[in-house]
């Protein structure tokens, strides 16, 4: 037993499955570039246009006999045929059904419409011999390409530009007409080949693919050096201008390939509309590029560890943000720069699939967790970051360019394989990134794609796990695409958001500064009106009506400006109740984590024991609820600032407090932690409540980084058992605690980051925890530093309480 199939699944993968006639286009356009063309001519030529041609076919077919007099004729080339059209084509067609009967004039119509109206690619590349046409072009799926790409991915080092694999790509055809010419040969053969099909016989449902009449035919004769290939399609679905055919041009086929790589020969691509030229749409401008506000440039590859000897994955690279000028108009040259570095544990993270979480032990889920990064495969990237209010002000009248070029070529970041596009990534409708999404969700417009022209760079040697969708609308989902997706948005959302977020602040502490400034300026200002409409009044005694008017005007100003006052102010108290806010907010979210946790363990117990095995199911009920009533106890102290105030705290207290309240996950992770006091008791005088909000924050992370670690350790071919340690040590004498564990630890490169808000390696962190750390610190008074590293990477912080 074995398949059927329909003739009208051609038709399903051609016509109906490319979105697109440029799409369509593109895909006839890459067979001529895997045929190793040096050159390809796309010439549209529209007589009779396809709207115009079914409307006087249908009007032919109606109930009422049309009279095909010379007025009629003459009103149809008016409404049909496209403006550019020529005279003698148009003569030709009113001399060819001037007088004629409906049936005979319908037979001509499509004649005539079938010889003027087509689209024609042509190609001086290969071209086929009749074995090629019968043996792939007309084998659905054919693994020519597929082929012909690992042969030459093995013996040449430029062979990996072979840009089709699926088989199907000719179908696309079909998109664009719904009959298709093909005129082929190599060298070294003396006729030309052509095929011819009629795509229209799809139409019958019943037919099976193999009662399809398709047959290649010998054609004229051609010169000994001759080869190549047209591929002519008439009987065109959609209708074609100069305008559609220029807009197309420019929006996409400049985009065809990479614009970004100078040192790329460019493809000798001609297109024409009806025999006149049409420009093949503008190369990027690069002074532009050279004027962004925010830049990143990222490499991911995979390096040797030094001391496992295991092949890991490595984000590096670099992001810079153009600080402003003190004078708006300006256009600044002070840079920011600060460098992208993420290996081992801190990008296995960033790069964790959130679906599964890190485990206990390291293998159930591992694989599952880290799919698809160590596949991925090499890649680089580039963005340029445009603040639009920024560059009206500093480009002045050059910013009517600036405007057009980057509604031209922003939109995110494009997609290129081995130097030709991947569609549809940055098309108008696409946010593969989701970068429109996350800035609305943050109420910021700040990092949409309408402001970011770039791109990223894929290979199919080195990335066969990215594959395009038969449809050709983006990659497959594939765990790969997901690493691929979520290490751009790390390095856009986190590395250069940081730069944005951090100047976006430093605005609006200057904004915040100048505030004194306008008050002082307000009441110099309104005591010098009112001495000036004293003196007014003492000399035009005649105007104390409009004296009046003008000092209540006066008043409203400074009632306006007192109101305005009040407003700002509550909106800095409000900052830094947030702050509070989302402190105690992770706190209760844990403490939400264990309850869900406890109660769904405890459901579970209940429903699977019998009855005499529910006294062992309510102890353990029991043991968990008063490890879940120690946390509510810790979030006593936390509760509204309000009523916080400095006193003497044991700091030791406030740990060992902890660590009791986490000694049940510290066991369902395996983690051993150890407290060791000396010097006598740490006693500092502090807001108790925010010191467990501290080491709360603290102890997450660790439990976190120390079985991620795990994790990590798991997926490794022989590596040995992990035993998970956090250290604390509290000093009295020396007024410090120093924090560590011996999980994956802080990337040096993150040092100067790793308080920043919003930085993260974790999945979904919010980049908040350590943020509030230090801002804690520093309102009680107590200094914060990473400890020194330690082969390599930072294991922890210590805290001086004098």
């Amino acid at each position: 037993m074995a398949f059927k199939v329909k003739a009208r699944v051609l038709l399903e993968l051609g016509a109906e499955l490319i979105s697109s006639d440029g799409i369509a286009l593109y895909e006839l356009i890459k067979n001529a570039i895997d045929a190793r063309s040096e050159s390809i001519d796309v010439r549209v030529q529209i007589a009779l246009t396809p709207s115009g041609y079914r409307l006087l076919d249908h009007e032919l077919d109606g109930p009422n006999p049309v009279s095909l007099t010379q007025a009629y004729l003459d009103r149809a080339v008016a409404r049909c045929f496209e403006q550019s059209a020529s005279a003698e084509i148009k003569d030709e067609f009113k001399r060819l059904l001037l007088g004629k009967q409906s049936a005979a004039a319908r037979k001509q119509l499509r004649k005539f419409f079938r010889e003027h109206t087509y689209i024609e690619v042509e190609d001086w590349g290969s071209g086929m011999s009749k074995s090629d046409l019968e043996n792939y072009y007309l084998t659905v799926g054919t693994p020519n390409r597929a082929h012909q790409r690992l042969v030459e991915d093995d013996n040449d080092e430029d062979g990996d530009r072979v840009l089709g694999e699926k088989g199907i790509g000719r179908l696309s055809a079909m998109r664009l007409g719904n009959y298709l010419e093909v005129i082929t040969g190599p060298l070294g053969t003396t006729t030309w080949e052509v095929l011819e099909i009629d795509w229209s016989q799809l139409s019958d449902m019943d037919m099976d693919i193999d009662q399809f009449p398709v047959k290649p035919e010998k054609g004229a004769e051609k010169g000994k050096g001759d080869k190549g290939t047209l591929i002519r399609i008439r009987d065109l679905r959609s209708d074609w201008s100069l305008a559609s055919l220029s807009q197309l041009a420019e929006s996409e086929l400049a985009k065809l390939q990479d614009p970004f790589d100078e040192t790329a020969e460019l493809l000798d691509l001609s297109l024409s509309f009806n025999a006149s030229p049409v420009p093949g749409g503008e190369e990027i401008d690069r002074k532009w590029l050279s004027q962004w506000h925010g830049y990143f440039d990222i490499e991911f590859s995979y390096v040797t560890n030094e001391k496992s000897g295991e092949r890991e994955p490595a984000l590096t690279g670099i992001a810079k943000f153009r600080v402003p000028g003190p004078e708006p108009s300006e256009f600044s040259e002070e840079i920011d720069v600060h460098a992208i570095h993420a290996v081992g544990d801190g990008l296995l993270s960033l790069l964790s699939d959130i679906d599964y979480p890190a485990t206990r032990d390291g293998q159930p889920g591992a694989s599952s967790r880290f799919d698809g990064i160590d596949t991925l495969g090499p890649f680089t990237a580039r963005g340029y970051w445009y603040n639009r209010q920024r560059s009206q002000r500093e480009q002045g009248e050059e910013y009517t360019g600036f405007k057009r070029w980057l509604g031209q070529w922003a939109g995110g970041l494009h997609m290129y394989r081995d130097g030709f596009r991947v569609y549809p990534y940055a098309a108008p409708d696409d946010d593969w990134l989701e970068l429109d999404q996350r800035a609305l969700k943050q109420r910021s417009f700040k990092l949409n794609r309408g402001q970011f022209v770039g791109y990223v760079r894929i290979t199919s040697k080195g990335n066969p796990y990215l594959r395009d969708q038969t449809n050709r609308q983006g990659l497959c989902d594939a765990p790969e695409k997901r690493a691929l997706i979520t290490a751009l948005q790390y390095v856009i959302w986190k590395e250069l958001g940081s730069l944005v977020r951090k100047y976006e602040v430093k605005s609006a502490a200057r904004g915040y500064g100048t505030i004194r400034d306008i008050d002082k300026q307000v009441k110099e200002r309104s005591r010098a009106a009112r001495t000036t409409l004293r003196e007014l009044g003492r000399r035009a005694p005649g105007e104390q009506e409009t004296i009046l008017a003008l000092r209540e005007y006066v008043e409203d100003m400074e009632a306006a400006w007192s109101r305005a006052k009040k407003t700002i102010k509550t909106q800095e108290d409000q900052a830094e109740m947030y702050l509070h806010l989302a402190g105690v907010g992770m706190l209760l979210e844990f403490v939400v984590h264990e309850l869900t946790r406890v109660t769904n363990a405890t459901l579970s117990d209940l429903k699977s024991s019998q009855q005499s095995a529910l006294p062992p199911g309510l102890r353990s009920l029991s043991k968990q609820l008063q490890t879940l009533e120690k946390r509510l106890r810790i979030l006593d102290p936390v509760s509204a600032p309000g009523r916080q105030r400095k006193e003497d705290t044991d700091i030791g207290e406030v740990v060992r407090t902890l660590l009791d309240a986490h000694e049940q996950q510290f066991e369902r992770h395996e983690i051993s932690p150890n407290l060791t006091e000396k010097g006598g008791a740490l006693a500092a005088k502090v807001i108790a409540g925010q010191m467990y909000q501290i080491f709360e924050n603290l102890i997450s992370n660790s439990v976190y980084w120390l079985t991620h670690h795990r994790s990590v350790q798991g997926k490794k071919k022989n590596a040995p058992p992990f035993d998970a340690k956090l250290e604390v040590t509290i000093d009295g004498k020396a007024g410090t605690v120093t924090f560590s564990d011996n999980g994956g630890g802080i990337d040096p490169a993150d040092r100067d980051k790793i308080f920043d808000p919003f930085f993260s390696k974790k999945p979904s962190g919010r980049g908040i925890g350590l943020f509030i750390v230090k801002n804690l610190c520093k309102e009680n008074d107590i200094g914060i530093d990473l400890l020194p590293p330690q082969n390599g990477r930072i294991p922890g912080f210590v805290f001086n309480f004098k």
